[in-house]
């Protein structure tokens, strides 16, 4: 036995064992309705400097603490503003979208009943 038909078998063996997987109807995807999901922020609350924490640190070590806390918390409350924002122009837009497709139904059913009310008449 050569090598090329050793490998010619080998991928029809492998063609033959794909086969089946490749030809699988995809599975339905599910209605819009059932794949939105708001993901949660990612914005990181800010450890509170306790002064019992850092009673053994300087005055100064304290007061660095207490000023990267307090930039901390400044960055942690614009980020919840900004993902607030952001969540809420989605659901605008996902808003948006719902009434598009309501009106076009409307149009849709609109049209509908006039072609029926044509052919009656």
């Amino acid at each position: 036995m050569t090598l090329r038909s050793s490998l010619t078998r080998a991928l029809a063996a492998l063609a033959t064992l794909a086969l089946p997987a490749l030809a699988q109807t995809p599975t339905p995807t599910p209605a819009p309705s059932q794949t939105l999901a708001v993901p949660p922020h990612n914005c990181v609350a800010p450890q509170y400097p306790s002064r019992d924490s850092l009673l053994q640190k300087r005055t100064d070590a304290y007061n660095r603490a207490v000023e990267a806390f307090n930039r901390d918390n400044k960055a942690y409350g614009e980020c919840i503003r900004k993902y607030v924002e952001d969540t809420k122009t989605w659901v605008k837009a996902a808003a948006d979208a719902g009434n598009k497709a309501i009106d076009e139904y409307n149009k849709y059913t609109e049209e509908m009943k006039k072609k029926l009310e044509e052919e009656k008449g």
